[in-house]
């Protein structure tokens, strides 16, 4: 396990669409912010700050989603295609020690460059105001906080990931990967949450759909922390099971 973990953050390390994709994310969403936060003096008081701000651009899910349909079609569904995930099967190595390193290490990509749009976009606000403070950032003037709604959010971002990842082994290709990504779950999902009735809705708020949603907001509590963080770690393992379980019946070629 440790060994292929190696290789995998080696492939990291390595990829060139990876390192462009940082290159490109913070030096944009850099920018960006300082342009948002510069326009944003009357409209909304709230991303001038640097807690509220991170809150602001964790809470659209548009960006996280395009960056695991990407990386879950280049990590994932390219080894399939470049027979990596083959190989290691043929050399020995068991299934579910493959499946854990592949899908752990794309989660962690996901997620730091996800971490990387969301502190690079809100560092202008930061750097210029700081924290805020009650009356305007809520419970986001803490540290605490701050730092409970991001490891909560990350967790409900990563259960999203997860659909992503199943989806491209399932799939193996990387294009076929992107593809359903894209449509299933920026277009489907959306679609979805729009049109079915207001119960269901409510059940879809609880899914990895909308699970982010309940810590990105400026009064956040611990309640909403743990809760977020738990339900999370369940869709994770649940997802996660079902990969596996399609991946150990998969013949490869």
């Amino acid at each position: 396990m440790l060994s292929l973990l190696r290789s995998e953050w080696y492939q990291a390390r390595k990829s060139l669409s990876l390192k462009i994709a940082i290159g490109v994310i913070v030096v944009f969403c850099f920018w960006f912010g300082s342009k948002f936060s510069d326009a944003a003096h009357v409209t909304n008081l709230q991303v001038l700050y640097w807690g509220s701000a991170i809150c602001e651009w964790m809470s659209d899910g548009a960006m996280g989603l395009l960056l695991a349909s990407l990386f879950a079609g280049w990590m994932i569904g390219g080894s399939f295609e470049n027979r990596v995930i083959q190989e290691s099967i043929s050399y020995g190595k068991r299934r579910s020690a493959v499946y854990l390193a592949k899908m752990i290490m794309y989660s962690l990509v996901v997620t730091v460059l996800c971490l990387l749009y969301w502190c690079a976009s809100a560092a202008p606000a930061g750097i210029k105001n700081g924290m805020g403070t009650e009356e305007i950032c809520g419970n986001l003037c803490h540290v605490s906080y701050l730092f409970g709604m991001i490891a909560a959010g990350s967790l409900a971002y990563i259960s999203l990931f997860m659909v992503c990842g199943v989806v491209a082994f399932y799939a193996r290709k990387t294009g076929t990967t992107m593809g359903i990504c894209f449509v299933c779950i920026l277009a489907g999902g959306n679609l979805l949450a729009s049109v079915v009735p207001e119960k269901i809705a409510e059940i879809i708020r609880f899914s990895p759909l909308a699970l982010y949603t309940h810590v990105a907001k400026t009064d956040v509590t611990w309640f909403d922390i743990g809760q977020t963080a738990g339900i999370s770690l369940i869709w994770i393992l649940l997802f996660g099971m079902v990969g596996y379980l399609k991946f150990r019946k998969t013949e490869l070629k």
